[in-house]
């Protein structure tokens, strides 16, 4: 790093030299023009490209036309933030894998198919960034995550067999919500412009990145409960389901108490009260566990496949632990930076 000083030149201008090695590496020399940009974050950045985020503009991406190589191609490149995206094939693609792209097309926030053609189909991403609060998606996606996850632990005490099937469709919302907020921190990894659009600092952006995809997962372990709950044959014993339901409860409020310190403020105190109920409640899961394996007596007249259904349900929530003590990790980790800076 160095440190200059600012000069006044003349009345109303202000210049600020760079080490010559600097410009003679970068290939600038004296009559070079550059471009200044000012950003909310307080930086201001000097560049010799004429724009500051020209490279996610389009690209155009070869494929072999198969279904499963389109959809990653198309999935990667909404990710990283590309504004069009052309995918080409050396044949024409297929009605089943054109319908796959305009199916995976509707998945993506502000995104249309807008040519198809043989072997070219052009994909362009219309949301307009500054309209975008990318907390407020992480909020949504907070409350959808949850309840996905309440639903399934309920229908699986319940023994509710047809759950699953309406929870993949709310799932498909959490990956939407996700999806969004992993376009825009991507995009701003490039672009400080993106920054600004979304009036969001970068730390924050990262945090709000980590914690959609943590938030996403969370409503995955909920839908793994409910396919693991289609295996039961009968209503859980009383003593397990209300273990269950506890468990699960306690599980659902550390990850709800982590990434609200992620939203709404840096409490360190209440982080770590959080990871510590955390702590417990995973001790407490796997003493249930174990008592499980030892004592048969519970479920003695449960079948086998109740027995593994419950088994893949414990497993579903210790996940779920491990994904709020990661959005904790990221409040205590903000925090600590908070406090410094």
């Amino acid at each position: 790093m160095e440190t200059r000083k600012l000069q006044q030149v003349g009345g109303g201008t202000y210049t600020v030299s760079i080490p010559k090695e600097w410009a003679t590496a970068r290939g600038l020399e004296a009559g070079t023009p550059v471009n200044l940009y000012s950003h909310l974050d307080g930086s201001i950045v000097v560049r010799s490209r004429a724009k500051d985020s020209d490279g996610l503009s389009t690209i155009t991406v070869e494929v072999d036309g198969g279904r499963e190589q389109v959809g990653r191609a198309l999935s990667a490149a909404q990710a990283v933030g590309f504004e069009r995206v052309t995918l080409t094939a050396g044949e024409p693609f297929d009605a089943e894998t054109c319908r796959a792209v305009r199916s995976l097309v509707r998945q993506f926030v502000g995104t249309e198919l807008v040519d198809e053609q043989e072997g070219e189909l052009t994909v362009r991403n219309l949301l307009d960034a500054s309209d975008v609060s990318v907390r407020q998606s992480v909020v949504q996606l907070q409350y959808v995550a949850l309840s996905v996850h309440e639903q399934a632990t309920g229908s699986f005490v319940d023994a509710d067999a047809g759950a699953y099937d309406r929870l993949c469709e709310r799932e498909t919302e959490t990956d939407r919500l996700c999806g969004m907020v992993v376009r825009h921190f991507s995009r701003a990894l490039v672009s400080l412009a993106e920054v600004d659009r979304v009036e969001t600092s970068r730390p924050e952006l990262f945090e709000y990145y980590e914690t959609a995809r943590r938030l996403r997962r969370v409503a995955r372990n909920g839908v793994t409960i409910a396919r693991a709950g289609r295996q039961l044959t009968e209503p859980l014993p009383e003593t397990v389901a209300a273990e269950l339901d506890v468990l699960s409860n306690t599980a659902r409020g550390i990850v709800e108490g982590a990434s609200n310190a992620v939203l709404e403020g840096r409490d360190t105190d209440r982080v770590h009260e959080i990871l510590d109920t955390g702590t417990e409640a995973r001790a407490t899961l796997e003493a249930f566990e174990d008592a499980l394996v030892a004592d048969r007596s519970e479920m003695s007249a449960s079948t086998t496949r109740d027995v593994v259904a419950v088994a893949r349900c414990l497993d579903a929530l210790r996940r779920t632990l491990d994904h709020g003590d990661a959005i904790g990790d990221v409040a205590l980790q903000a925090a600590m930076r908070d406090d410094r800076l």
